[in-house]
């Protein structure tokens, strides 16, 4: 049998929890202690989450003593803590009732009874504290599994507190990988018992033991590798649902292949929650309004001096008698179960003598000094998650089965980030094809710029000899003619890694960033010395749009972009085509021209915008009556509508205008979503995949529309829509830039709707946080790439107003959600902030809008609050002259005058901004209080404000 240690982990907040565990002796004892005395001994800023413990603690105390819950009594006494008092109260009485705690007084005349009586029991297997039975419940007639406690441990208070403990954690967490609990009591000698579902199958363990015994890895290498992915598939499964219990604030203590069962049909437990103790939960694994599973039994865990687990998969923090367990311990114990699976053993030799020296310092062997077959990048996860600093580990458990799944989709991973030739290699195996043309093409430029230096040799000579520049462009071309095969190859290749980045999407990033400077370095040679040779116009109209792509998004230079789109498109005009090539010498002017377009946009010259886009469609529509079911033609026809759509809804207008410009926005949006549906049912594979794509995007643009339109039922069905469509591409291709992105869009897009309509805050903030993770990480893995740390920074910005607004619904942790925003707000700050920003006038914007909440964060400190709303209207007053800006930049100014009392200015920019579409009816509701509170305290402006802020609520439809 393993070496177990019992005991229980300290937190954050250690001496709260001491003080708690007195209060529940003394309390035990008879002398009843107040809570108002114990609060005294504890520091101003923690008495909210001292008061919630102690509440908690008594209330269970009084419950089991039989005595009522007098909830007017605590309001009375705890009148400034009634919010606390009032959640703490109705938590409890919902646990009550889907709950029957052990007492000690529970039996039972002649069998385990509970509600329901259990019998026929069978010998089942035996654990650590206790005999395992298999029953018959007699009222659903089902057969379920009883745990008694072994008589030899009841005489330790200890392990009986242990086993208590784990009947109520693992009754109290909800979720499909942990095993559900029926029923809790005692039989009648006393002794404790739960029951719990039965689960046909085996540990983990025993599935590791025989794929390494011979199953798996002395058969031939694709069943061994689809047996080393059924574990690996269970682990993830594991690791999933160890995430779920630390979003609760409970940490297992005792992971291993033992714990972890296989179920009959594929599922996967984790079992023997016994160990499990709570930690204080950080914002990472904050979820709004989910208590911590705190459990009620048990009271001297932390009094032995001890940690639970067992030798082998113990976090070396385990082994301390002091000091905090939190999540990192788990993922230490997961990342030695993954030791297991690779290796068959475990890292440790828990009957070695000086087995806690070794876990304490580390000292276990890598997997591939014990087997060499080991994947390198799999032997990465492994030792990331067992380092030895629990900061230097992956921070979550979830944050380990993405690395796991990545490996298994032969994806990027955290604990090996790829370098260029590792991103090259994947793309090649998924895409053969392309990857075989690339590398001909390589070999073809190489050659090529043979011919180009011997050409510049030839043109050199013949202009000394000749004086003739006419000359040295027909050599030229000849030159280049004999190699004009090699050339279309090349660019063929290089357009292939640069056209997604034309059409505005971001798929193989990854492969195309490390080859930017070659790309870079081509079009240079190529424009420098080749671009006047006769009968290549199509070849330098190709190179001009692959400078102008690397213009955009690597160096973010949209004017020069723009130059060479239009430089291409007049070397188009110059050669008319012969029939054969018509249609694609068309498809690539309406390719042209939506790329200009989409840049006339970004530059916010909407008119010249809106009239390409409207000749693009036209032009396609034309070409679509010969072509009609050509999916070239008709994804850049769904391509023109959607700008189309997305001009009306976003230039500038006011009145019956603006109303004009919703209306034919929308039916731009279902054009187009109407043609990416068509697409999307005809096409598979990776076609069908992009089409999905472009299809939640349309979604998402609609959802944005009838927001603006105040149709809130529309918006939250479109988005519902989108969120489906990209949920399935990040499930299905979850390492893939683009669609990481648009998941993150999609999730951004619900944090906003509960923003600034529905007023759900718990929900906008989980959303956002989870958006912001994904751009983070894209942030972090592509910096040079400026689309997602904008994107970052926006949903950062929306986070900041969001917690402004949680701190007024909850006054109790408004001091927490002040620092939340006041964080977001300087991380959004930091990257509008940055040199390559500070001239544009979308980091204009999002700088002001940040400097607005870090002065709603300012506090007492009014100097501080001036000068943020003083510097945010100043960076305003520079984008563009007032009646120009747009109606968030609009919505911005009206609040920092606001905060510089400057009223009669600030509703005028209000109105403004409500006259530009501004119908977010909960921000207006919620500033009454927190931007616009000066406006609303004016005599001369309050009953102005009131009725705009009616006016804005009567125009949005909730029904």
């Amino acid at each position: 049998m393993a070496n177990t240690a019992r005991g229980r982990t300290g937190s954050t907040l250690l001496s709260i929890d001491r003080l708690c565990d007195e209060f529940e002796i003394n309390w035990r004892a008879g002398k009843e202690p107040r809570i108002e005395a114990v609060l005294a001994l504890v520091p101003a800023d923690a008495q909210p989450v001292a008061f919630r413990e102690l509440l908690e603690i008594e209330l269970e105390l009084r419950r089991e003593r039989g005595d009522g819950i007098r909830k007017d009594e605590y309001r009375e006494r705890f009148a400034d803590r009634t919010a606390i008092v009032d959640e703490v109260i109705r938590t409890f009485l919902h646990e009550l009732a889907e709950t029957t705690p052990i007492k000690s007084s529970d039996t039972a005349p002649n069998s385990a009874t509970t509600c329901t009586r259990y019998e026929q029991m069978r010998f089942f297997r035996r654990g650590g504290l206790g005999a395992l039975y298999r029953a018959v419940d007699d009222t659903l007639h089902r057969e379920t599994v009883v745990k008694f406690m072994n008589e030899q441990c009841e005489k330790d208070p200890a392990l009986v507190a242990q086993f208590r403990v784990e009947a109520e954690v693992t009754g109290r967490l909800d979720h499909p990988g942990i095993v559900p609990v029926y029923g809790i009591g005692q039989d009648w000698h006393g002794r404790p018992f739960y029951v719990m579902r039965l689960i046909n199958g085996r540990e983990l363990k025993q599935a590791i033991q025989e794929y390494h015994d011979g199953a798996g890895a002395k058969r031939g290498a694709r069943l061994g590798r689809q047996m080393l992915f059924n574990l690996l598939e269970h682990l993830v499964s594991a690791c999933n649902t160890v995430a779920y219990a630390h979003h609760v604030g409970v940490v297992h203590c005792d992971l291993k292949p033992a714990n972890i069962m296989i179920g009959k049909y594929g599922e996967t437990f984790v079992l023997d929650w016994g160990l499990a103790t709570n930690f204080e939960r950080s914002t990472t694994f904050f979820s709004p309004n989910e208590p911590t599973v705190r459990p009620h039994s048990g009271t001297g865990g932390s009094s032995s001096g001890q940690r639970g687990g067992t030798y082998g998969y113990s976090s070396p923090e385990q082994l301390l008698t002091d000091g905090p367990i939190g999540p990192t311990s788990d993922v230490y114990s997961l990342g030695a179960t993954l030791f297991e699976i690779l290796t068959g053993q475990s890292p440790f030799n828990g009957r070695d003598t000086n087995v806690r020296d070794q876990i304490r310092l580390g000292q276990f062997p890598h997997p591939r000094t014990l087997q060499k077959k080991i994947c390198p990048r799999l032997e990465a996860i492994c030792l990331k998650a067992m380092t030895l600093a629990p900061h230097a580990r992956y921070p979550t458990a979830k944050l380990l089965a993405d690395d796991l799944t990545n490996w298994m989709r032969d994806e990027e991973l955290d604990a090996a980030p790829d370098r260029w030739i590792d991103r090259v290699a994947r793309f090649g195996r998924r895409h053969r094809g392309i990857t075989a043309a690339f590398f001909i093409s390589l070999i073809t430029i190489i050659v090529a710029a043979g011919w180009i230096d011997r050409t510049i040799r030839i043109g050199d000579y013949e202009r000394q000899k000749l004086e003739q520049s006419e000359a040295l462009a027909n050599a030229k071309a000849q030159t280049l003619q004999f190699e004009n095969q090699g050339f279309t190859i090349a660019l063929d290749a290089f357009e292939d890694l640069c056209r997604p980045f034309a059409n505005d999407e971001v798929n193989n990033l990854g492969v195309l960033r490390p080859v930017v400077g070659k790309i870079k370095n081509f079009t240079s040679d190529y424009l420098k010395n080749l671009h006047e040779a006769k009968g290549m116009e199509v070849h330098t109209a190709r190179v001009y749009e692959m400078k102008a792509t690397i213009a955009r998004i690597n160096e973010n230079d949209p004017q020069t972009s723009l130059q060479d789109l239009q430089q291409a498109k007049a070397l188009y005009n110059k050669v008319p085509p012969t029939a054969p090539e018509k249609f694609d010498r068309d498809m690539r002017l309406a390719q042209n021209d939506l790329n200009q377009g989409r840049l006339l946009a970004d530059l916010e010259k909407w008119n010249d915008a809106l009239e390409i886009f409207e000749s693009t469609a036209a032009s396609l529509e034309e070409i679509r009556r010969s072509h009609p079911e050509n999916n070239d033609l008709l994804r850049h026809l769904a391509e023109a509508y959607h700008w189309l759509g997305d001009v009306h809804m976003n230039r500038p207008a006011v009145g019956p205008v603006r109303e004009q410009s919703l209306v034919d926005s929308e039916d731009k949006f279902t054009e187009s979503k109407k043609i990416r549906q068509h697409l999307v049912s005809s096409t598979s594979g990776e076609d069908s995949r992009n089409h999905i794509r472009d299809l939640a995007r349309s979604f998402g643009y609609l959802g944005d529309l009838y927001l603006a339109r105040g149709l809130i039922p529309k918006a939250i069905q479109a988005f519902e829509d989108s969120k489906k469509y990209r949920a399935e591409l990040h499930r299905t291709k979850s390492g893939d830039p683009e669609h990481r992105f648009q998941y993150a869009r999609g999730l951004g897009n619900f944090g906003r709707l509960d923003r600034g309509y529905r007023g759900e805050l718990p929900s906008a903030i989980d959303n956002l946080q989870k958006a912001s993770d994904i751009q983070q990480e894209l942030m972090a893995n592509f910096p040079d790439f400026e689309k997602f740390a904008l994107d970052f920074a926006g949903t950062h910005n929306t986070l900041a107003e969001i917690y402004l607004f949680a701190a007024l619904e909850e006054p109790d942790r408004a001091s927490e959600f002040h620092k939340l925003s006041r964080q977001s707000a300087e991380k959004a700050g930091q990257i509008y902030g940055r040199p390559d920003q500070q001239g544009s006038s979308r980091g204009k914007s999002g700088s002001a809008q940040s400097l607005v909440w870090l002065a709603l964060n300012s506090g007492a400190n009014a100097a501080d609050a001036q000068q943020n709303a003083q510097q945010a209207e100043k960076l305003l007053s520079t984008i563009d002259a007032e009646p120009r800006l747009s109606g968030d930049d609009l919505l911005t100014l009206a609040m920092a005058r606001s905060l510089q009392n400057q009223t009669e200015n600030a509703l005028r920019a209000l109105k403004m901004a409500a006259e530009r579409g501004i119908n977010e009816a909960y921000r207006f509701q919620q500033h009454e209080k927190l931007a616009f509170k000066t406006i609303v305290d004016d005599a001369d402006t309050a009953e102005e404000f009131k009725s705009l802020v009616a006016m804005v609520r009567d125009k949005l439809t909730f029904e």
